[in-house]
């Protein structure tokens, strides 16, 4: 784990220790509670060894210094806020604060970046990296080094970036999260709020838990306030698919498409159908392209063997063709070094022309008189291979055209067949996908909606589902960063019961901020100060933002408890990626 901070051994000043004892002697507070395996090992520790309760003790006191609050029986979907101006971490679930506890954030130079962000590994004895120090009972914000883990509370920030936690405290929190679980890490605390409104994504409970009684078996109705054109149904019809199972609820032939679900659920079943189309036909036509290519390779093969042969037969008349004319070329120059002596050079040795110079006449006209008849021999044979040779030639570029036909039928065959493969894969990897997504239907689904990039965005199982245009209206007035946890199943409210937790965009703020930085003074907080702030509400945000029907209802339909949907002014943070939720920065 890369960029998280060294824990540096600190001591507290004696006064400071006895004032905290004292306060922990009146304080009431209840220590935090280890998982079952460590709750065993202690009980039996305390049973066999005196010493292992007063270890215990010491914790309790050391807990009860660190101000921890009571830890409650959790109910619903935990949220954790973190105040970097409090230093102060609080646990929320679904209908109160049930745990709290001081921090100690990142130091000047190394701050601890503010943003939304989800739990996205948990190990309980950790050892940095970088550091090579232990972080006990760690648990990763972020790819990049960002985490909360236990270590040393000096009352002020002093990390290297990570958030600290007391030693009895992080063994309780870690008991207490889950992977998944969002941390929200503000200057400022928040507190989630609950809140209702018909723009808020509908949900469908499993039939199985309709027919175990868990839920209301009622009809859910969805907003459909959607004023967003284009080709949104078509965006997220390529992602989202779901098996037959959840798919024959009804068919356009069959229901009367009157509300946004069964319109949903028509679509639903005719993109099942026509990915089930499309893997039939691309695989007929892989079948009828792969028949194509072997008789093409068989014609080309055919091909080849002519050509080959006629190209051998050339060679070998051209090759007997050369030598001849080779030998009537030698006889011609031999004859006109007979026909015209040189005298040899003195002093050197005799070559075969100075052997031949020393021919006498009768000699070298008799040596005329054989090259010439030789000559005169192969003029006919010479004759008759130029002939042969033209043939063989005509042959082998007849048959050179045949097989390059042949082989260009090859190259097409060879690319059609690959083609219709990759279609093939396309319809398969399709269908694999829509099965994979029904595979993690169980699990919580995430929705980011960009104002910047005027897009939302949805995963599930740390993997991206689909992601389709929408409209805000007022695009260029900030709308702040609101997170909203679905807590339960409620069809009496819209499907779903919600919680939310804002952080307002203030222009003012993130000016000072800027100023500060560069070492100029902060302008004055009055001047325009908590601008568009008031507006900034979840509700306003919620009326903001145009989804399209079908988006809404792909949603709805995988929609469950734990899910969580954050509507930011940004772009996702680049700490989004593979295993990791999204991640949202908050100005």
């Amino acid at each position: 784990m890369s960029h998280l901070p060294s824990i540096s051994p600190r001591s507290l000043r004696f006064s400071g220790l006895m004032a905290l004892g004292f306060a922990f002697a009146f304080s009431g507070a209840t220590l935090a509670v280890p998982d079952a395996a460590e709750a065993q090992s202690a009980r039996k520790g305390e049973a066999s060894s005196k010493a292992k309760r007063k270890a215990g003790e010491a914790s309790a006191r050391r807990g009860a210094r660190g101000g921890e609050g009571a830890q409650k029986a959790p109910s619903g979907p935990l949220v954790v806020s973190i105040s970097l101006n409090r230093q102060r971490l609080t646990v929320y679930d679904a209908t109160q604060a049930i745990a709290s506890a001081p921090i100690s954030s990142g130091r000047r130079g190394h701050a601890t970046p503010t943003g939304v962000f989800s739990v996205v590994q948990k190990r309980r004895h950790h050892i940095s990296n970088i550091y090579n120090v232990a972080m006990p009972n760690m648990q990763r914000l972020t790819w990049s080094g960002i985490a909360l883990h236990a270590g040393v509370l000096p009352g002020y920030p002093a990390s290297s970036g990570c958030i600290r936690l007391s030693h009895a405290f992080s063994r309780q929190f870690f008991g207490m999260t889950k992977l998944g679980t969002r941390v929200i890490v503000t200057r400022d605390p928040v507190t989630p709020k609950m809140i209702a409104h018909e723009r808020l994504f509908g949900a469908y409970p499993d039939a199985d838990m309709v027919a175990k009684g868990d839920v209301d078996a009622g009809p859910t109705q969805v907003a459909d306030a959607s004023h967003a054109t284009g080709g949104a149904s078509d965006a997220v019809s390529e992602m989202l698919g779901v098996s037959s199972a959840h798919a024959a609820e009804g068919s356009a032939d069959d229901v009367m498409l009157s509300t946004p679900r069964q319109r949903f659920l028509a679509q639903r079943a005719a993109e099942e159908a026509e990915r089930a189309r499309a893997i039939r036909t691309a695989g007929y036509a892989w079948a009828g392209k792969r028949g194509l290519l072997t008789q093409a390779e068989r014609d080309a093969e055919a091909k080849r063997a002519p050509f080959k042969a006629a190209r051998a037969e050339a060679e070998q008349i051209e090759s007997e063709l050369a030598e001849i004319e080779n030998a009537v070329a030698r006889a011609e120059r031999e004859i006109a070094r007979l026909e015209n002596p040189q005298p040899p050079a003195k002093g050197k040795r005799k070559s075969r022309k100075a052997k031949q110079t020393s021919l006498s006449a009768e000699e070298r006209a008799a040596r005329i008189d054989e090259l010439r008849r030789e000559i005169v021999d192969a003029a006919p044979e010479i004759a008759a291979l130029r002939t042969a040779a033209e043939t063989a030639g005509r042959a082998r570029a007849a048959a050179e055209t045949a097989a390059r036909e042949a082989d260009g039928k090859l190259k097409a065959a060879r690319a059609e067949a690959a083609d219709a493969k990759a279609a093939l894969d396309a319809a398969m990897a399709a269908e694999d996908a829509a099965k994979a997504r029904e595979a993690k239907r169980d699990l919580p689904v995430s929705v980011f909606i960009s104002r910047a990039r005027q897009r939302l965005y949805v995963r599930q199982g740390y993997d991206d589902i689909f992601d389709v245009e929408v409209s805000f209206r007022d695009p260029d007035a900030p709308i702040g960063t609101h997170v909203f946890t679905a807590l339960d199943y409620a069809p009496e409210i819209g499907g779903m019961s919600w919680n939310v937790v804002s952080v307002p965009y203030d222009p003012q703020r993130s000016a000072a901020a800027k100023t500060q930085s560069k070492g100029k003074p902060a302008p004055n907080a009055r001047d325009g100060a908590g601008s568009g702030r008031s507006a900034q509400t979840a509700a306003a945000a919620l009326e903001r933002i145009d989804i399209p029907e079908y988006a809404r209802e792909a949603i709805a339909d995988v929609m469950k408890p734990g899910s969580s949907v954050v509507i930011s002014d940004l772009r996702m943070s680049n700490e989004t990626g593979k295993y990791t939720d999204f991640i949202a920065t908050i100005r």
